[in-house]
């Protein structure tokens, strides 16, 4: 909400200097030095900027919408706040490189390490099971010397001749499953270490792209001073009558695409730094310190 709110901004102030120019072009005409095909240059890129207007206010009502039904409300009914970008602050430092133990929290490598930790018990499981089940009947019954001893384990006498009951001989299924349990096993850590691995890039690559933002958003705004600078100039050289028009209105367009360009670049550093928590599998609570040893 609040890139779309910046944007609209933008393109607002560049319609605001599109009729500026229109009407100094039209002032110009109506004194005999400004020529017709100036006029309709500028009304030209007038007209182009105010058609940028209706997507830029569609892309707003969407994040309004967006944000309604994130809080369970109808787009409609709900009176969600009007952010701006100016209302967001970045960490005053972002770090360019983490311990990987940050991205043990995210819940794909939770859920993969407890699939993992529920294969490996299955593997113990159905090796434990390859030891026969034998069921003990006591055909000849329990002898004690004493009443109170009676149901004292140590002096149960068994008669085995006809009690063993054993299934041994079942044609290799325990066997079988076990190994179907290692090879399970073998696949969750597989999966558990393809998991990991990928993570790991999906963090490596948040903090590529946030070591580049700021050389990318210094870049853009230096941009944006120079062409800024050569609007004026372009104006000022227009109105002593020493340029036409058409330098002015490609200067414009040159500040149109910086201003947005700019614009582009502040929003990306917050993409990323929200792209680094996600990655992390939200704020990590020892962020902080992370961030601090790697700003040191």
């Amino acid at each position: 909400m609040a890139q779309a709110r910046e944007r609209l901004r933008t393109i607002e102030g560049l319609v605001a200097d599109d009729r500026r120019n229109a009407s100094l072009v039209q002032q110009s005409l109506d004194g005999g030095s400004g020529t017709r095909v100036e006029l309709l240059s500028a009304q030209s890129q007038l007209a182009s900027d105010e058609a940028l207007l209706p997507p830029a206010r569609q892309a707003l009502d969407a994040a309004r919408h967006a944000l309604a039904v994130l809080v369970g409300d109808f787009p409609a009914d709900s009176a969600v706040p009007e952010f701006a970008l100016a209302d967001f602050t970045l960490p005053a430092a972002l770090p360019v490189s983490l311990p990987s133990t940050l991205a043990r929290q995210r819940p794909d490598i939770l859920a993969a390490e407890a699939q993992l930790h529920a294969a490996t018990a299955a593997v113990g499981v159905a090796t434990a099971d390859l030891y026969p089940s034998i069921t003990l009947n006591a055909g000849g019954g329990p002898q004690a010397l004493t009443l109170g001893s009676l149901f004292d384990r140590s002096n149960l006498v068994w008669n085995l001749a006809s009690g063993l009951v054993a299934p041994i001989f079942d044609g290799g299924t325990r066997r079988a499953r076990q190994r179907e349990s290692i090879d399970t096993m073998k696949a969750s850590a597989a999966h558990y270490q393809g998991t990991v691995l990928d993570a790991v890039r999906q963090v490596a690559d948040v903090l590529a792209a946030i070591e580049h933002d700021a050389e990318f958003e210094t870049a853009q705004r230096r941009t944006l001073e120079v062409a800024e600078q050569s609007v004026d100039l372009a104006r000022r050289s227009y109105q002593a009558g020493n340029s036409g028009v058409l330098t002015v209105l490609d200067a414009e367009r040159v500040v149109q695409r910086a201003r947005l360009e700019d614009l582009r670049a502040r929003v990306q550093r917050y993409g990323d730094a929200v792209d680094l928590y996600m990655s992390l599998g939200g704020i990590a609570p020892d962020l902080g310190a992370a961030v601090a040893t790697a700003a040191r």
